[in-house]
């Protein structure tokens, strides 16, 4: 943050935190997306953490949990709150990996509206195929333990 010469002493200087935050907790995401993708039949997948400019300031109501482009086999996951940069549950890591997943399980769709097509990405069949993953992990002997009964 630049400052005006004037209030450089009043100025709060914003600097970057680190990229990781904790190590242990980013390793073990890895590993559970690793074995999700195992689980769930699709191999070659790679998961990348978020990373923000400057965590714990700025727009913090993003609900952005992570994204994913079709044509890649990349999924990009937030492993941290934005506000308090606290870990997120391991819970809702494995939920955004399926919903995530579920995008190339069931790709968007394309329907007629009127005179114009309309392509929806959270369709019907879209939900019912994040339902169907998360029932799988519940199922594994590995991942099922990390689910809140």
């Amino acid at each position: 943050m630049i400052c005006h010469p004037y209030w450089r002493d009043k100025c709060a200087i914003v600097t970057p935190m680190s990229d990781v935050l904790d190590p242990r907790h980013e390793a073990l995401a890895e590993h559970l997306f690793k074995r999700a993708c195992l689980v769930l039949g699709m191999p070659g997948f790679e998961m990348r953490p978020l990373r923000r400019r400057v965590r714990g300031v700025g727009k913090l109501r993003s609900y952005a949990l992570g994204y994913t482009k079709l044509g890649e086999k990349l999924v990009t996951i937030d492993l941290y709150t934005p506000r308090t940069c606290q870990p997120r549950k391991i819970d809702a890591i494995l939920r955004v990996i399926c919903h995530e997943l579920a995008h190339h399980q069931s790709p968007p769709r394309l329907y007629r509206h009127w005179l114009r097509f309309v392509r929806v990405i959270h369709h019907p069949k879209f939900w019912t195929q994040v339902k169907t993953n998360v029932e799988a992990l519940k199922k594994d002997e590995i991942l099922g333990e990390y689910f809140a009964n």
